[in-house]
């Protein structure tokens, strides 16, 4: 038992944790559920508390940043018998304005299992978000038109999550590029759509800002009949359509269908923490005779941005 009890501490023969997901692939908005299973190792052992972590990673330009999305604390401790099983039942509603899985965003859940005296156990699972079929449909029907998801697509532009699409048939000599991003409401889809123009003086930029009701949504050639319509409109007299997509974002932030943008803020401080970090770390890294130049260059730094 002496023996059980120090490989134990070592993290041999101790307690496992195991988050079980009822799958691996969600769309916006859905329910995730799945079981919380603790097993017990060779001796007895005491849990102090269970954190399951739900994690974003996101790419941008050769950084990637990786942030905490939500915190399911299991606060009370407990004990656990030789090979004993607990489980406990786990749900979580995903937001529907989260970034959609790509080559640069993926999603996973980290599950600590704090064991007092030992090493702790941990569980790692990642997860797929999906597009809800209404939005699909969008994406199936400028896939009908011969517009193709670029490998890049998907990016986040600070704002909102943008798809870029390729022409493969129809336009591919007058359109380099169409992109748009996306707003979810219950009736419909709000769509920022620019098209990028091959012309004679080089790259021209087209904007138009979109409304899509459910009934269209529905009906998929009605659907790939008017974005081909928008499109051919958008070629013929580029010069009647700039939206201004500043305005577009600003009018659609506060909607909890904007995709993408759930992301702003926890990215936005996962970068100023950083940024703080690194000053904080040259401020101690100085001799003690510029500790008081580099305060105030901290200080300098926040008057900076209340400034902005």
């Amino acid at each position: 038992m002496v023996f059980k009890k120090f490989m134990a501490k070592l993290g041999k023969g101790s307690a496992q944790v195991d988050l079980i997901l009822d799958q691996h692939q969600y769309k916006l908005g859905e329910q995730i559920n799945g079981q919380l299973v603790i097993t017990g190792g060779t001796i007895e052992q005491e849990i102090n508390k269970i954190d399951i972590d739900f994690m974003m990673s996101v790419r941008l330009g050769e950084h990637i940043q990786t942030v905490l999305i939500n915190r399911f604390p299991f606060p009370e401790s407990f004990k656990i018998q030789p090979s004993e099983k607990k489980s406990y039942s786990f749900s979580y509603k995903l937001p529907q304005n989260l970034l959609l899985s790509c080559n640069s965003v993926s999603y996973y859940f980290i599950t600590h299992l704090d064991i007092a005296a030992g090493v702790d156990s941990t569980d790692r699972d990642p997860i797929d978000i999906l597009p809800p079929d209404r939005f699909q449909n969008i994406l199936y029907a400028f896939d009908r038109l011969g517009f193709r998801e670029k490998h890049d697509s998907r990016s986040f532009d600070g704002h909102m999550q943008e798809f870029e699409l390729a022409p493969t048939s129809m336009l591919r000599n007058e359109v380099e590029e169409v992109e748009f991003v996306a707003a979810m409401e219950e009736t419909g889809i709000h769509l920022f759509l620019e098209v990028d123009l091959r012309t004679f003086f080089g790259e021209k930029e087209v904007k138009r800002e979109l409304w899509l009701d459910n009934q269209l949504l529905d009906d998929q050639n009605a659907l790939i009949d008017y974005l081909q319509q928008v499109l051919i409109e958008m070629v013929n007299n580029p010069n009647l359509y700039h939206a201004d997509k500043a305005q577009f974002h600003h009018k659609i932030a506060g909607l909890p269908g904007a995709i993408g943008a759930f992301a702003i803020g926890l990215i936005a401080m996962e970068l100023l923490e950083d940024v703080v970090e690194d000053i904080v770390e040259e401020i101690f890294e100085d001799d003690d005779d510029d500790d008081h130049d580099e305060e105030d260059s901290l200080f300098d730094f926040f008057d900076d941005e209340e400034e902005d």
